[in-house]
């Protein structure tokens, strides 16, 4: 480019700088800025974000807050993307107080903080077990009329139903079935919900959420089915798990290796293994083998004399 004459820019630049920090050359991340600087071309707020932000992915927040220090002694205004990288390396640091500090300066700067801000810290808070505060953040952005996006209600819904506080996580749904978010509620928030239910022990409203899928035009995908027959197996409605089961297939979604061990340690714990050993040939006709929890079932049932020997053999030939 130089050879020929044509002299590179800010864009240019900055367009490097990613592309070697994106491969982890800090060496020549740090050779193009001397660069850029010999040539009078001076780093820009994009420059110092692309840094801010690949430090923090690096971990290394406290190098990222002083790049961001600079910007500043340099007059260069962090903007809400430097902030948000901020935010983030902290929460993936688990330094929560750190990120929330970041979350409250963007919050006394005017027209700073946006959907992308909430959603960094509600997902830091959900992965470090704090969802009575992520709960907050997203009261926050209700009051400042930030619209939530589907990954807003997935992460809060997906951790109340993880920490079986099921309620929070069905009005959370509602909300979003009555369009209160940017974006289509999708299978992964169906799925999601779905679980949720079951192993609450609300059967009933899971399978009216299922059942619903159709009329909404969703299709249910291999993991919905299977977390609607490990629900239904769990409940003892093996009729309506083995139906389940036909039915992925003629809709054409085969049911994988998973959704086979589980419904095989369904039948078990049902005691009707007859049925199961069905399925168990059926499942390494398909190609499949059973998983640790399902062998040492299996193992218990040929130990106490109540399936064929030959079934061992059947297994050995699967893995």
């Amino acid at each position: 480019m130089i050879s020929r004459g044509i002299a590179p820019n800010i864009v240019t630049y900055n367009s490097l700088i990613q592309g070697v920090c994106n491969i982890g050359q800090w060496k020549e991340a740090k050779s193009l800025l001397n660069e850029m600087v010999s040539r009078n071309i001076f780093p820009d707020v994009v420059t110092f974000n692309v840094l801010v932000d690949t430090l923090c992915k690096e971990g290394m927040v406290v190098e990222a807050k002083s790049v961001v220090e600079i910007m500043i002694q340099r007059d260069i205004e962090p903007d809400v993307i430097t902030y948000n990288s901020l935010m983030d390396g902290y929460c993936l640091r688990g330094e929560m107080d750190e990120a929330r500090k970041v979350f409250d300066l963007m919050l006394s700067m005017a027209c700073m903080v946006n959907v992308s801000s909430c959603n960094i810290l509600i997902i830091g808070y959900c992965k470090h077990k704090k969802i009575d505060q992520a709960n907050r953040v997203f009261q926050e952005m209700l009051r400042r009329e930030l619209v939530p996006n589907t990954i807003t209600y997935n992460t809060l819904i997906d951790s109340f139903c993880k920490a079986g506080r099921i309620q929070v996580a069905e009005k959370l749904f509602s909300q979003m079935q009555d369009g209160r978010q940017q974006g289509e509620v999708n299978i992964v928030i169906y799925t999601i919900i779905i679980e949720g239910l079951c192993k609450a022990g609300k059967l009933e409203s899971a399978t009216g959420v299922f059942s619903s899928l159709s009329s909404k035009r969703v299709q249910p995908n291999v993991r919905t089915y299977t977390v609607m027959i490990n629900g239904l197996c769990d409940g003892g409605l093996l009729v309506e798990a083995e139906k389940l089961l036909i039915e992925m297939g003629e809709k054409g979604c085969s049911p994988d290796g998973c959704t086979y061990n589980i419904i095989i340690r369904g039948f078990i714990n049902n005691n009707e293994t007859s049925r199961a050993v069905g399925l168990i040939q059926e499942m390494v006709e398909m190609g499949f083998s059973a998983d640790a929890s399902t062998t040492e079932l299996i193992i218990d049932l040929l130990s106490k004399d109540k399936v064929d020997p030959a079934l061992l053999s059947l297994l050995k030939s699967s893995l």
